[in-house]
């Protein structure tokens, strides 16, 4: 039975709690609470009728010996330091995405996780645990598409009203979020594409704030380069409505359709189009094929949260490999710094991008800064980076 604390009691952490209370998590104990409210503790501990430990100091939770992994739940910027303390202090870890708000200090981790070999860290993607998701990375890995040849994913239903966004004071803020759409609902969407087609080696992108009174963008659209020169194209919105979920990866031996998360179009062709080309004597005819339809329904959110803590579980006792591990995380994390300096720099960007350039641009006129700011002139981009986020600025809940 693996003893589990988590750290950050905010409405995600309710969901979580009331899984492994509710037995939908197996071999797990539910052993510890930590939060800086203690009202917050006692509410969710009454809620939840749970007997745990209680604790206000997150170093006094690693320490308690009550526990075996923790879950972190706090606000972005805390997770990579957060993380570290429960590696170092001999626990295994589940952090919620994202990873952190800068890629460097998530990638300083790695070190110490590599010292530890014994230990999981994963990180709550929990998209990955959706079976239509699952069968398409399947089919792509083995090759039965042959070589990739575009990704696109149209991701528009993440709609989101002006209540959400006042709902709390760092909601839409570069401060509470370190970013918008993409680094919260549509970060998903791009780690599957990750998972699925593999990383990227460049970006172009352009991102906007529209009809919300917020700092961060709700609109993104990303042009994305592969090794092998295929492209993937990556549309997302919180404020379009009624919104759009398919995905579509095309490959030199078929295509695959994802709508909504469940209903999945497979096309198999007869011979590689590649092949085809050259020795068909027709100018317009095309490759012969064949169609599969599958239905998968097990889209639903919190199904997907609870597959994906019992895969922490099973991988925290040895039982299989982490649906997500931290360096995947991070790739997730380079992507979407790497737009966000493209749409900045109004350029192509290498990934990953210049971890130091992206610190400058977003510190360059404090926690005040929009999305719309428009590319920087040469002298900004030369001045020195000031950093005002701190993994301790921010209450975490």
């Amino acid at each position: 039975m693996l003893r589990l604390g988590i750290a950050g009691i905010g409405a995600i952490a309710d969901d979580y709690i009331g899984l492994i209370v509710g037995g939908k998590v197996r071999d797990v104990a539910l052993t510890a609470l930590c939060s800086r409210n203690e009202a917050h503790i006692r509410e969710a501990a009454q809620r939840h009728g749970l007997q745990a430990a209680a604790f206000t100091d997150y170093g006094a939770m690693l320490r308690s010996g009550q526990v075996d992994a923790i879950l972190i739940c706090t606000p972005h910027a805390q997770h990579p330091e957060m993380t570290r303390q429960a590696l170092e202090a001999g626990l295994h870890v589940l952090v919620e995405k994202p990873v952190g708000i800068f890629a460097d200090e998530v990638a300083e981790i790695l070190p110490v996780l590599a010292e530890r070999p014994e230990l999981v860290c994963g990180v709550m993607y929990n998209r990955r645990a959706a079976q239509a998701y699952r069968h398409v990375k399947n089919l792509v890995q083995s090759g039965e598409l042959g070589e990739l040849v575009r990704c696109s994913w149209i991701i528009t239903n993440l709609y989101r009203t002006e209540a959400y966004y006042t709902s709390g004071a760092w909601r839409g803020t570069w401060q509470g979020e370190g970013g918008g759409l993409l680094m919260t609902q549509a970060s998903h969407q791009l780690d599957l594409m990750q998972w699925i087609c593999g990383m990227p080696v460049s970006v172009l992108a352009r991102c906007s704030t529209i009809g919300r009174p917020i700092q961060v963008e709700n609109e993104a659209e990303l042009f994305l380069t592969y090794l092998n020169g295929a492209h993937g194209h990556f549309i997302a919105s919180a404020h379009e409505c009624p919104g759009t979920n398919l995905l579509e990866i095309c490959g030199t031996r078929g295509r695959i359709s994802v709508r909504d998360d469940s209903e999945v179009e497979i096309i198999r062709l007869e011979e590689d189009e590649r092949t085809f080309a050259r020795s068909c004597p027709s100018p317009f005819e095309q490759v012969s094929g064949t169609v599969e339809r599958l239905t998968f329904d097990d889209r639903n959110n919190k199904a997907q949260q609870a597959a994906t803590i019992q895969n922490f579980v099973a991988a925290a006792q040895g039982a299989g490999p982490i649906q997500c591990s931290l360096e995947e995380g991070l790739r997730s994390l380079q992507i979407i710094h790497g737009a966000y300096l493209s749409h900045w720099m109004g350029c192509t960007v290498t990934l990953p991008g210049d971890e130091r350039v992206f610190c400058r641009i977003l510190n360059r006129t404090g926690a005040s800064m929009a999305i719309g700011h428009g590319p920087l002139s040469k002298q900004e981009k030369r001045a020195p980076a000031v950093f005002f986020f701190t993994t301790t600025s921010l209450n975490w809940m």
